[in-house]
């Protein structure tokens, strides 16, 4: 059973956001002024975009993230299907304890086939970064 994997992080690359800046700018030269508005309005929009998402990634930089994060979530779901648990949608997650390196949590999880599954989690830094850990599985009693 896998039980560990890096921690997905966003992918704020700056390459595609510039060549789309870029097209947009040549599509509109020569064109009607109300076009060239409106790709500057647009290119406006994305610059500001952009600078907060980079600045959101700079201020959360080597901090670990919440036991319900979307980060986490995406990096337990993908270990939700290595182990073929087949689930719907989490009923809740809730944090057990937190350090500056290690945060333990409880997910519990609907199951498609009906049912429940609990498991424990940790999110904890390691020489190759931060990194999500599946420590215990189990079925509720009442979903016996």
């Amino acid at each position: 059973m896998d039980n560990e994997r890096d921690l997905k992080g966003p992918d704020f690359s700056g390459k595609g956001i510039g060549y789309a800046t870029q097209a947009m700018h040549q599509s509109a030269k020569g064109g009607p002024s109300w076009l060239r508005t409106t790709v500057l309005v647009f290119a406006g929009m994305i610059a500001v975009v952009s600078v907060a998402g980079f600045a959101g990634k700079l201020f959360t930089m080597g901090s670990l993230p919440a036991c319900d994060a979307q980060r986490t979530r995406d990096t337990l779901s993908d270990l939700n299907k290595q182990n073929k648990v087949n689930a719907a949608s989490y009923n809740f997650i809730k944090t057990v304890s937190a350090t500056d390196t290690e945060i333990l949590c409880t997910a519990n999880l609907a199951l498609r086939d009906g049912g429940t599954l609990e498991y424990d989690y940790r999110v904890f830094k390691d020489a190759s970064g931060i990194r999500v850990q599946i420590t215990d599985g189990r079925r509720p009693p009442s979903a016996r």
